[in-house]
């Protein structure tokens, strides 16, 4: 298993180099990713993924070593695109509670566990421990598109713009008439 790589980092406070991810080469979803900001896949399944977020420096907020709660929610949105693990997967809407911060040093580990897998939205059930204590639980919903989202939006504009000259023409055309 993947996560007996990790075994012993939590301590020693290591942030992995991004060709350190195991699974690289099985994930689907955002390839371009920073897994020193949004942690790393240390398991993936069909509906389910495991990441864990090693904290840093980068992600501290103020001189005590509390993380910017964003790097929190941000990896636990990175598990649950995970579990989705599709090329054009994207969260339109996420319901989060958060429990306890996450200092320096801190490993987050997220158990991510999607549903409704033959439909084209679905949720995903996120929940972040450090040490076994929960400090995170979310519901992220996820729609799993055929194309970038870049490139639909462009055609749905495309197609708006057409829609819109042809009504102006048929206006145009009933003035000259009328």
């Amino acid at each position: 298993m993947a996560d007996d790589i990790y075994e012993g980092l939590e301590e020693s406070n290591i942030v992995l180099p991004e060709e350190e991810n195991p699974l690289r080469n099985e994930l689907n979803t955002s390839p371009n990713i920073k897994i020193a900001l949004s942690g790393v896949v240390t398991e993936l399944k069909k509906n389910r993924a495991r990441t864990k977020l090693f904290t840093s420096d980068e992600m501290v907020c103020d001189n005590e070593g509390l993380v910017h709660s964003g790097f929190v929610i941000s990896a636990a949105n990175y598990a649950a695109l995970a579990a989705i693990n599709e090329t054009y997967a994207i969260t339109i809407n996420s319901r989060i509670n958060l429990f306890g911060p996450a200092k320096l040093g801190d490993v987050v580990e997220f158990d991510a566990s999607a549903h409704f897998d033959e439909s084209r939205k679905r949720e995903v059930r996120v929940i972040g421990r450090i040490k076994d204590i929960k400090v995170f639980e979310g519901t992220f919903s996820v729609v799993v598109l055929e194309e970038h989202i870049f490139l639909a939006q462009k055609k749905n504009i495309q197609k708006e713009g057409s829609i819109r000259r042809a009504k102006e023409r048929e206006k145009d055309q009933e003035k000259a008439q009328g």
